[in-house]
């Protein structure tokens, strides 16, 4: 496969990518040959034109080991690297490859490699590497591509050649299904989940439809009637929030492999990847996993604070699994019951965890090497913000809570209005609720202290109360929660 290189040389930047997966004897995909062309020059400043690929993204190891015949050139012929490594970052988090060419390189310039897939075995981490599955391959761009470090260009394009697969096949992205434009400079194509091969998919190809999904393999529970959901819960939380407007077209992708490590569920800008093995021993056939669906679509709703992604998950995924325990029962997805057992769990977790009372910053040393100790700020962040919708109710006399808080905050974050730090998001507490917000945020997620919600941090319907919870025959100061007799599940949240 050649790359079709522009005849006149004197253009804008420009960063294109053609996929091209490769299939062996046994009808597997082993590789992903890339051919790319790179016009237009560097970044004001820069001389030696550079390429980067991760060596280790988010606990995928030897990335950039697997990118193998490697050939770049130039109007001159071959272009020679040299290659330097960044100190490696505990906890599985990512680290990168540099290329720095040895000589002046002439635009356009043509990259041409190829990735092999991430092999089965290793530890344990979400979907970025790309795996075969049913016959086709995916995972996400930072598992597999290189790309140049410092050009000029901020447009790329993305496409397919799927001349390897029998038809009907598909090429799709987080960015679109075929050739695709990436706004940005070219690290931007690595941010996105792939999917190449005879994938299904939901709706109906001819349906119009903001919501997309696509998936490789024969999953425990009917893939279509999940789907079906998830789009029911994109079209409830586009009514819900209000700080997109409109919400982007979002897409759903799913595979199920043989060989751990299985992935689970992640979500990237307007998509998430489900990645996941056989039937587990624990697990009942036909049952999706709904709360992971409903988690990882409200990542396009919650958004993050500015700052480092570890420091400041407690904002991210607290937020986000606050509402994945409280938006499907306000939808009437789940019962009284389903909700109250869904909040005692998140309490056993959180407070029978050897974590709970741990800093982040320990708890980023260890990062992906252990889930339990890593998910302690998604439970204790959801503890804060249903902690918090009941301290504005009391401040405001039940006239709002988080809902109508958080409104004008997404929205200015959204519009740019606002750099939405942890000093900001305190800041807009205090101003509100008159106590010092930050030193409050700083000694719960940033120090660890152990927290206890109010009461009535769940809506009317649900009480809390301090208990002993017990785990593994030890006994933890914790809270359990309770329905309240008599009230109707309609009546349990307030409207803002």
């Amino acid at each position: 496969m050649d790359a079709v290189v522009p005849e006149d040389t004197d253009v804008s930047p420009s960063f294109t990518m053609t996929l091209h997966p490769t299939v062996n004897a046994d009808g597997e995909v082993d590789a992903i040959e890339v051919e790319a062309v790179v016009t237009g020059g560097l970044e004001p400043g820069d001389e030696s034109f550079k390429l980067m690929a991760p060596v280790v993204y988010v606990n995928v190891q030897n990335i950039a080991n697997r990118v193998t015949d490697l050939k770049v050139t130039d109007v001159e012929g071959d272009v020679s690297f040299t290659i330097e490594d960044d100190e490696p970052v505990p906890g599985g988090y990512p680290y990168f490859r540099h290329w720095t060419a040895e000589r002046p390189v002439e635009f356009p310039v043509q990259i041409s490699y190829r990735a092999l897939v991430q092999p089965e075995g290793g530890p344990r981490g979400p979907a970025f590497g790309i795996r075969p599955s049913a016959g086709g391959i995916s995972g996400a761009g930072a598992g597999f591509m290189l790309v140049p470090e410092n050009a000029a260009s901020q447009n790329s394009t993305l496409d397919w050649d799927l001349t390897a697969f029998e038809k009907p096949s598909v090429g799709v992205t987080t960015f679109g299904e075929g050739a695709v434009k990436v706004p940005g400079p070219p690290y931007n194509v690595m941010q996105g989940w792939i999917m190449a091969g005879p994938a299904e998919h939901y709706p109906r190809v001819d349906t119009d439809s903001k919501f997309h999904a696509y998936w490789l393999g024969d999953f425990p529970f009917d893939e279509r009637a999940a789907m079906a959901f998830t789009s029911e819960m994109y079209s409830y939380f586009d009514t819900y929030f209000d700080h997109l407007d409109p919400a982007p077209d979002y897409r759903v992708f799913m595979r199920l492999l043989d060989t751990p490590p299985y992935g689970g569920g992640t979500a990237l800008a307007n998509s998430f990847m489900l990645s996941r093995g056989p039937l587990g021993k624990d697990e009942v056939y036909g049952e999706s996993p709904k709360s992971t669906f409903v988690h990882e679509l409200l990542h396009q709703w919650t958004g993050s604070l500015s700052g480092g992604p570890i420091d400041t998950n407690w904002f991210s995924e607290g937020l986000t699994t606050y509402f994945e325990y409280t938006l499907p029962f306000r939808a009437g997805h789940i019962s009284v019951e389903e909700y109250v057992d869904g909040l005692n769990e998140l309490s056993r977790k959180y407070y029978t965890g050897r974590a709970r009372d741990w800093p982040i910053s320990d708890i980023k040393k260890v990062g992906f090497g252990d889930d339990d100790i890593r998910h302690v700020p998604y439970q204790r962040g959801a503890l804060y913000f249903a902690d918090l919708d009941s301290r504005l109710r009391k401040g405001s006399g039940s006239q709002y809570g988080l809902h109508h808080f958080l409104s004008p905050l997404l929205k200015a974050r959204e519009s740019g209005e606002l750099d939405l730090t942890t000093e900001a998001w305190s800041k807009a507490v205090s101003d509100v609720l008159g106590d010092d917000e930050l030193a409050f945020v700083r000694s719960l997620h940033t120090d660890g202290e152990t927290f206890f919600p109010a009461p009535d941090s769940f809506g009317r319907c649900v009480i809390g109360e301090r208990t002993v919870l017990e785990r593994n025959g030890e006994s933890f100061e914790g809270m359990r929660w309770v329905p309240v007799p008599g009230m109707a599940p309609e009546s349990c949240f307030h409207d803002d």
